[in-house]
Formats: C-alpha cells, structure tokens, sequence
C-alpha cells in the first residue's frame, strides 16, 4: 500500500502536487505525453461525477478516452477503500488553473498514516460540493474523526458553508512566532 506520509512541508503544498507526486511515485500513468497534473485534474473531475466527454471539453487539450484512462489508472492505483478507525483527517483544498479554466481541487488523507483517502474537483467548489466530498470521506470511516482543514491557500471554501466544526492546522511559521513570542525572546512580534 502506497501513500504519503504527512510532515510539515507537505502542508504548504496543495491537494494537486500532493496528488501528482504520489501518481507519479506510484507509476500510474504508464505514458506521459499528457502532463501528469492534466491527467491528476481529469482524473478527480471524472471523481465528481463529470463524464468523461464533459472533463475533455472542460480540461481541453485531451480526449475522453485519455481522460478516462486518467481516471482508471489513478483510482486503480489507490489503496483499497475500507471502513476503518482513524483518529483524524486532514482535508486540504487549492484553487486549480488550468488554461482558461479555474478548479477548486480537494484531497482528504488519513493524518497519522498520510494515506490518501478521497479527492476530487469542481468547478465551483459550492456548498453541495463540499458535502458530497465528507460523504465519500466519511463512507471510509467507521467513526467520525476529527477533521483538520488547511488554512491559507489550502483551505477547502466549500466546507466552509457547512455548518460543522473543524480544526485548522495553523501554519508552521505561526507556531513558531508564537513560541518565540511565549518564551520571551527579545523583539518577536506576531
């Protein structure tokens, strides 16, 4: 079983980069001539419940056999979706530009193992969008886990809307200005 293991540079990096490192690391796409990210992109629009047509119109620059590929070769490469105990999940969420095109892309992982448990995109990252989101996260869970979000750049804006409670995962710089500023270091300022 493959996944990413969650340290503190990884946080600053989005759900694609994440995604497309760990495709690329686990040799998903057997050829290349698409870019990696393209192919990640289609394959979690294809993870929304866009057909394969709809995400080669969208993306544009690829067919919807390719597409679907994508989306094969990606969730294929998966780990198996299981319902298990996990303690807490971190939801991460970026804006996605891709050519003309803007995409709010989201990928949830297990935060003590890094395993990558759910993504996907949308156009528009709604309210609607969000919760079909927790619904496919939560259908791996066989309790309700803390979910910690990204803030900044990779904070998921559609679960925001939702009405539920989160924890945020502040960034490293903040914890260490903090602790500087707490500890009595001679001109630290926050």
């Amino acid at each position: 079983m493959s996944s990413i293991k969650l340290d503190a540079g990884s946080a600053a990096l989005g759900p694609l980069s994440l995604l497309s490192g760990w495709a690329v690391s686990v040799r998903a796409f057997r050829r290349n001539k698409v870019s990696v990210e393209k192919k990640v992109l289609a394959a979690a629009l294809c993870n929304s419940g866009y057909s394969y047509r709809e995400v080669a119109k969208m993306i544009g620059g690829i067919s919807y056999i390719a597409a679907r590929d994508a989306y094969v070769s990606l969730v294929t490469s998966l780990p198996k979706e299981e319902r298990r105990y996990r303690r807490s999940v971190a939801i991460d969420g970026a804006d996605v530009t891709d050519g003309s095109r803007e995409y709010h892309m989201w990928l949830a992982r297990d935060y003590d193992t890094g395993e990558i448990m759910s993504f996907q995109a949308t156009p528009d990252a709604s309210a609607e969008d969000g919760a079909r989101f927790l619904a496919g996260v939560a259908a791996q869970c066989a309790n309700r886990p803390l979910l910690r979000l990204g803030t900044g750049a990779n904070s998921p804006r559609g679960l925001l809307n939702l009405d539920l409670y989160f924890q945020t995962m502040p960034s490293q710089s903040i914890i260490v200005k903090l602790g500087r500023l707490l500890l009595g270091a001679p001109g630290t300022r926050l």
